[in-house]
Parts: structure tokens; C-alpha cells; sequence
């Protein structure tokens, strides 16, 4: 293998097997330096890509890095192998002895185990090699926000070893040695106190006390005039004792000639304030008194998740300050700032020294690398019972350090992330955690502003819980807007909330850790590229949810892409997996979405998604009507374009379940303003649409969407779709009641039809006026309709509505006793429904078949055709078609005398128009019950 010999510790340097490369500087040099100072572990591609471009990330980030290790390996040559791919992730694999910062660790851990042993002859030479691996500034030969944070964290790693060795040499009684030493670097780093004390020592154990003492004078003059501060109290003492001609009364002059002494036992008191006015989360309480109580002889530890503003820190808190008491030995709380939109996230080794303080070791014999610090924190935790709470992790390798191991101890954790890494690895139990209930809303708002006020405006605040979509940060901000203005009405505050088209104006706060903008910038920031870009576009979607194949039409991607994406928006808890294959998003957060997909999506880019969003739509609903009717030719929709994943829709019922699943969706559409996707496109959603909008008596969404249809079908031209969109209208008229009005719509209709001289046009409007002769009771102009309707039909080659207009001809032909024609009819419609496999063609013919069998006497037959007409409509999952199917049965039972047995088919079929708002027949079925109840 070839031998590296990489230095970082100075300008960035490389050589493979002797021979210097050169390393392109930018994010070349950038990603090999983060390679290097992770050297041998492994760093997530999201890691690289955060620390490479920051805030201002580029269009497909993680390929561009992806191409950027290509450079690395290529300059690296016969050393190419030593940055392998792992996963979506990195590692470089070099030898302690190929790297100066590895060789400096090395020489680090020696010296502090010659201490141990007294050795400090030996230590302070351990010391020396470390501090020779030093050639001046860390990578001082690159740039960046990445690179300077890296070289501040190593040059203060050089200056707590400097520290440590000048403080050694003291011991060993070689004051005046480092005197002029330590005067160069104090003139260096003048404001270090630290250095200013070791001066101090060595000039007043060298016998030149004045010195000391001017020292001192000095730094106290730098302190104030450069930050305004005062010496701290270690190096005031240390002035006096030296003032008082007698050994120094701390550490800091105390001649330290035996090993460290160990470490005094602290108890940490960390936790932040409770909120007093912590509400609701009994059942959450309950589960971690339950988990706290099974850890009993081990190191527990579980998960708080949950989408930002929820309330796990609140939860967290309240929790541990209930439970302190259980822990003599103290309580750690350190805020990893994973997701923290004013900082960095806290870097593990930090918050381990900042523990250990906690728990009693000094500051200056804290070891400087990570894995000493975990051991150590693991050492100084045995026997001992703590609580540590570690709140707002971004993932779990930030956890692991600074987890426990020793029985006794418990550790509670909050993440936006579910972090089932720890689930896998650690046996983490995962708590989630959800929106407020509407009970908690209720109270929480009330805590806010009281309980006199709250039911003084009940609904008001029902309302204002509502609009904030019971999420805890929301309801606070906004609680404490209202306790703050008690002189405003909440109706008004209500009003304002359910009518802006910008919440965040509302729930704005001055300070972005609980700006719930702010709140969710942070997750958003943290996201992939991909993930980014699915969350911007559940801003486009209608919601209230969404499936993968949606996502990956309006992404333009495979559809396991998609999948990805959204899973990663699922694990940090900005969308949420109600079922298998759907996605939903909190209200607040698609308006922030929908603010990303507005800022940050270009113009084009914008209407093209928009309109691969109404495709999916159009293509997915024409496959499910083709399943439910066999949508015939009066329209063809086309071929979908490239990236559109139409939904998997193999049968009939799956059909209706999609259409109920996304119906509310559909509709959103046609109340977008503009209405996105174009006139055409929306146009045919609309056709694909109506049938089953017709089967399930949708009148008023009927109206509203055909509304649209034909203004979008008027705005490009389109005679045909005017004349479609007349006929749906006419045909919502008719569900909602009003015949006058049907009428006219159909009188418009039929005279675009004539105009245009298009057979299936005139046909649908004729079909259109065979209904409206059904709902008067006309069975001879419903017939006289319905044969004109089937002759333009056939003209125009369109089987499936032939069908449907045979169908109609054949049911009103019934009670004209045109019987054996009606015969002939069903069993062709029968005949032809089951040779294309259509449900809803067999279950009309069996309609058929019970009202002939009526007509005719046989009673037994007509009961058995309406039963299995039922069946298929319940199957079907169309409650009001089996409702009409109940509703002649109970004719049957009429006509047989049994008075009971058709009130109660009857009452059946009553509720169920009732309940679906199907006007018509409701009225028809209510004056059969008042003409046999009576």
C-alpha cells in the first residue's frame, strides 16, 4: 500500500510514497481537509455537503461533492483507495503515523500517561514531539467558513498543550528557562489569562516578583481597555499571594510535584427552568415514568420525537425537574443545538468537557482528544446516578459520546430526527410525540389567557386552536398575544388567524428560537438536496396528503427517489406516514413550504411542476374511471409526458378508494387562483371527475368544479369542452334541486352541440335531458331522450356510452310495458359488462332484471337481482347506489303488502340520501314512507 505523509498542522501538505501532490484548493482542499480531520471514521455525504456550501447550497449539492472525491481520488493516484465509499457516506483510512495530527494525538496520550506515573521528565518530552508536529497555522494555506473553524478548534488544541508543558517545566523547577518563552506568547494572545498566570509563576519563581506583579498590572490594563472585564478570581489571588511574599494560594502557583490528585465529586444541578405553564402530555409523563422505572439497574435512555414546535423540550424539562430527585448524584442538561437556527450544532467533544467540569474535573486536565473524553466522562459517571437530559439532537451520532454506560444513570433525549439509530444500536426507546389534543389546545390557551376570558369567547378560542393546527408553539405565541392584549376580542383574533394568506405575519416573534419560521428553517436547512426539494413541493400540493407516486410525478423522478425524499422528511418530522404509501404535513408547515417552493423555485420551474401535478391527476383519475366506467372516446387525454407516474390502479374498488382518498385534493385544484397546470389540462380533470362526482351526488362540488371547466374551456376555445362542461353543470343543477335552472343549461348546450355538428356531443346533451325526464317522472321523453342519445352515440363509435344510454332507454321502456325490449337491453348491457369486466355495468343490468321481474310478479326474482345489485354497490364502496338498490326492494315488499318490510327498506335508503345530501331521491323515498306510515 502506498505510504502517505499528510500534515495539516501548518499548511496543508501530501505526499504518497515521498513524492508531494498537489491538492486543488476550494472544495477540493475543503472536503480533504473534513476527510482528514475525520481521519479513519466515517462522515455522511449530508455532513460534507453542510460543511462545504453552509446556507448557500447549489443545485444538486451532493452530486457536485460526489464528483469533487472523484478530483480527490484522481490527484491522490496510487493512494486512491484510501477514501473509500461507504454508503452515502466517506471515510479516509491513514495510519497514526501518516498524519501530524494523529502523531501529535499519539505523542499527547503518552505525555498525560508519563504524568500518571510521575515521569515528568519523559511527559514534557512526549509534550515537545506533539508541539514539533506544529509548522504554524492549521491549513493555513486554505480558506473558508469550514476551514477556519477547523483551524481555530487545532490552534487552540496547540495552546492547551503549550499550557500543559510550560506548566510541567514549572514543575520540574525550570522557571527561568521559559520566562522570555512565555513572554512571546503572551505578547501574542495577551488577553489568555491562563498564560498571564504561568508568566506570573515562572517570574516569581525565578526570584523577580516585581515582574509578577507588573504582569499582572498589565493584564488587568488589557482586560478593560479590550473587553471590559476584570481579571479572573484564580489570577487575582494568585496576585495576592505573590504580594504577600508566600506561596501562592491556588493551583496556579502551587508547585505540583505528585500525580494529579483525582477529582473532587461535583453535583451538577443543570436543568433549565420549568415552564409553569406546562400543559397536557399526562399520557407522554406516564410512558418515561414507566421507561425510567423498567431501567432500574441499567443506563436507560429514551427518545423524545417530534416536528418542531411540538413542545419536547417543554416535555423534557417539566419531566426531568419531576423526577430529580431520583437522582442524588445530580443532573446533566446540555442543548446539542441540532437544529438551532442561531448556531452551529454543539460538537460532541465540547459538551463532553463541559460535563466533566460539571462533574468535578478541572478545566486544565481535561484530555484534548474525543475518545480519552469519553472514556473519562464514562469513568467519572460509575457508581454515581444522574439524569442527563440532552435536548435538540440533530442525529444520533451526536448522541453516542455522550451516552452513559454504567447502571444507575438515565438519559433522555429530544430530536426533531426519530433517531432509530438509537433504537438499533442503543436500545433507545422511542417516544413520539404529536400535535396537542383538542382538550390540551384547549387548555393550554386558557392557561394563557384565563379561564374568565375563555368562556366569556368559547367558540373564539376553539377557533384560534384550530387555526394554529394544535401545535404547541403556535398556541403559545399566539396565547401570549391575547394575554398581552386583553382589550382585543379573540372572534377577531380568530377571524384574523382563519383568514390571512400569511400565518407566520400573525404568529411572528421577536426571537427566531421561537419564531415558528425560524423553528422550521432549521430542519428544512438540514435537509438533502432531494429531501429539500420534496418539501418545497408539498407546498404546491393541494394536501391534506399525498402519495409517492404524486411526489415523484411533480419531482420528475423514479418513484423509489421519491419514496427516499419523503422518508427523509418523515425521520425529522416534517411530514408524517398516516398509511402505507400516503404522506400528510402539518398546515403550518405546508405554508412554510409553500413560502420555500414561492422564494426559492424559478418561475418556469414553478408552472412546469405545477402542471406535472394537474397531468398526475388527469392521468390517475382517467385510469380510475376507465376501471369504475369504461371511459369512453368522447376525450382523449393522451399519453402521460416524461417523469409521470400515474397511480397503480388495478381494479375497480381500488379505483373508488382513490378517488375517495383524493377527492378533497381534486377539488382544491379548481380553487387555486390562478388555477395551475393550464386551461386543457384542467379541463380534463374535470371530465375524468364527474362521473364519479355524478355516482356519489356531489351536486355543489359538481357546480363549482364544472364552473371553472368551462371558463378554462372558453378561455382556449374549446366548443366541445363548453359543451361538456354545460352538460355536467345542467346535471349539478338537477342533484341540488333547481330544474329550471337545469334546463336552461341544457338549452345552451344543445345549441353549442348543433353548432359544432359533433355526434358524441349531441349525444351527451341528450343523454343530459333523458336524466332530467327521469327526475320529472317522464319515462316517455326519458325513452324518446334516451334512443336519441344512443343513435349519436353509435355514430360516434363511443361503446361505453352507448351502454349508458341503453341502460336508461331500457329502465324507462320498464313501466312504459315495453318489457321485452327492456329484456333485451340488460341482458346486452349485462353481456358486454361482464366481457370488459366493469362492475358497474353488471350491477345496472341486475337493477334492470329486479324492476322487470317486478313488473312481472315474480317477487323472489326481484329480490334476488336487487340483493346482488346491492352487493356489488356495497362492494363498490357507492353507498347511495346501493341505497337505490334498498329502495326497490322495498317497492317490492309494497307491492307484496308486507307495509313493515318496506319501511324499513325504505328508512334505510332515507338515511343514506340523507347523509350524502341526495336531494332528488331523497324526496322521492320520504313521500313513499308518508304515503304507507301515515
Amino acid at each position: 500500500m502506498p505510504h502517505l505523509d499528510v500534515r495539516l498542522l501548518g499548511p496543508l501538505e501530501i505526499r504518497v510514497d515521498g513524492t508531494p501532490v498537489a491538492i486543488p484548493r476550494g472544495n477540493t482542499a475543503t472536503v480533504f481537509a473534513i476527510l482528514l480531520d475525520e481521519a479513519n471514521s466515517v462522515v455522511p455525504l449530508e455532513n460534507i455537503v453542510r460543511a462545504v456550501y453552509g446556507v448557500d447550497i447549489p443545485q444538486d449539492p451532493e452530486t457536485q461533492v460526489q464528483n469533487t472525491i472523484g478530483v480527490l481520488r484522481r490527484k491522490l493516484g496510487a493512494a486512491r483507495d484510501r477514501v473509500e465509499t461507504v454508503g452515502r457516506a466517506y471515510r479516509l483510512t491513514i495510519g497514526a503515523d501518516e498524519l501530524d495530527a494523529l502523531r501529535c494525538k499519539g505523542n499527547e496520550d503518552r505525555a498525560r500517561a508519563l504524568r500518571m506515573e510521575g515521569r515528568l521528565d519523559d511527559a514534557v518530552a512526549a509534550l515537545r514531539e506533539a508541539l514539533g508536529e506544529w509548522r504554524g497555522p492549521a491549513l493555513a494555506n486554505l480558506s473558508g467558513v469550514t476551514v477556519d473553524a477547523m483551524r481555530r478548534r487545532y490552534d487552540e488544541h496547540r495552546l492547551a498543550l503549550l499550557d500543559r508543558r510550560v506548566d510541567l517545566d514549572l514543575e520540574l523547577g525550570r522557571a527561568a528557562e521559559v520566562v522570555d518563552e512565555l513572554r512571546q506568547i503572551v505578547a501574542v494572545h495577551g488577553t489568555r489569562q491562563r498564560f498571564t498566570a504561568l508568566l506570573m509563576r515562572a517570574l516569581h519563581l525565578s526570584g523577580r516578583t516585581a515582574e509578577a506583579l507588573e504582569a499582572y498590572a498589565a493584564l488587568k490594563e488589557r482586560l478593560a481597555d479590550e473587553l471590559g472585564a476584570d481579571p479572573d478570581p484564580a489570577l487575582r489571588d494568585l496576585n495576592a499571594a505573590i504580594l504577600r511574599e508566600g506561596p501562592p494560594a491556588t493551583g496556579l502557583g502551587a508547585p505540583l510535584l505528585a500525580p494529579e490528585p483525582p477529582f473532587p465529586r461535583r453535583i451538577p444541578a443543570m436543568l433549565p427552568r420549568a415552564n409553569t405553564r406546562f400543559t397536557g402530555r399526562t399520557d407522554q409523563m406516564r410512558v418515561l415514568d414507566g421507561l425510567l422505572d423498567a431501567a432500574a439497574g441499567t443506563a436507560g435512555l429514551a427518545v423524545v420525537a417530534g416536528m418542531g414546535g411540538v413542545g419536547k423540550t417543554a416535555l423534557a424539562v417539566s419531566w426531568a425537574h419531576r423526577v430529580a430527585h431520583r437522582f442524588p448524584d445530580g443532573q446533566l442538561y446540555f442543548n446539542l443545538r441540532g437544529f438551532d437556527p442561531l448556531a452551529p450544532g454543539a460538537d460532541p467533544s465540547t459538551v463532553l468537557g463541559e460535563a466533566l467540569v460539571a462533574l468535578g474535573v478541572d478545566a486544565h486536565q481535561l484530555p484534548a482528544g474525543i475518545d480519552e473524553r469519553i472514556g473519562l466522562y464514562r469513568t467519572v459517571l460509575a457508581g454515581r446516578s444522574v439524569l442527563v437530559v440532552l435536548d435538540n439532537a440533530r442525529d444520533a451520532a451526536q448522541v453516542r459520546p455522550l451516552l452513559p454506560v454504567a447502571p444507575g444513570s438515565f438519559t433522555l433525549v429530544t430530536s426533531r430526527d426519530r433517531l432509530t439509530g438509537l433504537d438499533a444500536t442503543e436500545g433507545a426507546d422511542i417516544v413520539p410525540l404529536e400535535l396537542l389534543s383538542d382538550a390540551e389546545g384547549w387548555a393550554l390557551l386558557v392557561r394563557r389567557i384565563g379561564m374568565d376570558r375563555a368562556l366569556e369567547e368559547e367558540r373564539a378560542v376553539l377557533r384560534i386552536a384550530a387555526s394554529c393546527g394544535r401545535l404547541p408553539l403556535a398556541l403559545t405565541l399566539i396565547g401570549a398575544w391575547a394575554a398581552a392584549h386583553p382589550q382585543f376580542s379573540l372572534a377577531s383574533l380568530a377571524d384574523r388567524l382563519e383568514t390571512t394568506t400569511n400565518v407566520f405575519r400573525v404568529l411572528a416573534s421577536s426571537d427566531p428560537a421561537s419564531d415558528p419560521r425560524s423553528v422550521f428553517a432549521c430542519s428544512y436547512q438540514a435537509l438533502g438536496s432531494r429531501a429539500a426539494r420534496a418539501f418545497r413541493l408539498f407546498g404546491l400540493h393541494p394536501g391534506p396528503d399525498l402519495t409517492v407516486p404524486a411526489m415523484a410525478s411533480m419531482m420528475q423522478v423514479p418513484v423509489g427517489d421519491a419514496e427516499e425524499a419523503l422518508a427523509e422528511l418523515v425521520d425529522v418530522h416534517l411530514a408524517d406516514q398516516p398509511g402505507v404509501g400516503r404522506y400528510t404535513m402539518h398546515d403550518l408547515l405546508r405554508s412554510y413550504a409553500a413560502e420555500r417552493f414561492r422564494d426559492e423555485v424559478a418561475e418556469p420551474d414553478r408552472r412546469a411542476a405545477e402542471a406535472r401535478l394537474v397531468d398526475y391527476f388527469v392521468h390517475s383519475a382517467n385510469a380510475a374511471d376507465r376501471l369504475i366506467g369504461v371511459r369512453g372516446a368522447g376525450v382523449d387525454i393522451g399519453e402521460p409526458g416524461d417523469g409521470l407516474v400515474p397511480e397503480p390502479i388495478a381494479t375497480a374498488q381500488e379505483a373508488l378508494a382513490w378517488f375517495s382518498s383524493e377527492y378533497e385534493v381534486m377539488c382544491g385544484l379548481f380553487r387555486r387562483d390562478p388555477a395551475p397546470g393550464g386551461d386543457t389540462s384542467l379541463w380534463r380533470l374535470s371530465w375524468c371527475m364527474a362521473s364519479y362526482m355524478i355516482e356519489v351526488s356531489h351536486g355543489d362540488d359538481l357546480y363549482e368544479t364544472q364552473t371553472v371547466a368551462l371558463a378554462a374551456a372558453e378561455r382556449c376555445g374549446d366548443g366541445f369542452g363548453q359543451v361538456v362542461s354545460l352538460g355536467y353543470l345542467a346535471a349539478a343543477r338537477m342533484l341540488q334541486g333547481d330544474r329550471e335552472a337545469a334546463e336552461e343549461l341544457l338549452e345552451r348546450a344543445m345549441a353549442m352541440a348543433d353548432r359544432l355538428q359533433q355526434p358524441w356531443a349531441k349525444g351527451f346533451i341528450c343523454y343530459a335531458w333523458c336524466l332530467q325526464a327521469n327526475r320529472i317522472g317522464d319515462d316517455a321523453d326519458a325513452v324518446a331522450f334516451g334512443r336519441k342519445a344512443l343513435a349519436h352515440f353509435e355514430a360516434a363509435g363511443d361503446l361505453h356510452w352507448t351502454f349508458v344510454a341503453t341502460w336508461i332507454v331500457a329502465w324507462h321502456s320498464v313501466p312504459l310495458g315495453e318489457i321485452e325490449e327492456a329484456r333485451v337491453l340488460f341482458q346486452d348491457l349485462l353481456a358486454a359488462a361482464e366481457a370488459h369486466g366493469v362492475p358497474l355495468g353488471m350491477a345496472a343490468a341486475r337493477l334492470g332484471f329486479g324492476r322487470i321481474a317486478h313488473c312481472e310478479g315474480r317477487f323472489e326474482e326481484a329480490f334476488s337481482e336487487y340483493a346482488l345489485a346491492e352487493k356489488f354497490y356495497v362492494e363498490l364502496a357507492i353507498p347511495q347506489s346501493a341505497a337505490f338498490a334498498r329502495e326497490f326492494t322495498g317497492d317490492v315488499h309494497d307491492t307484496r303488502g308486507d307495509t313493515a318490510a318496506a319501511l324499513a327498506e325504505w328508512r334505510e335508503a332515507e338515511r343514506v340520501y340523507a347523509e350524502y345530501r341526495t336531494s332528488f331521491e331523497l324526496g322521492r323515498v320520504r313521500a313513499k314512507i308518508a304515503g304507507r306510515a301515515a
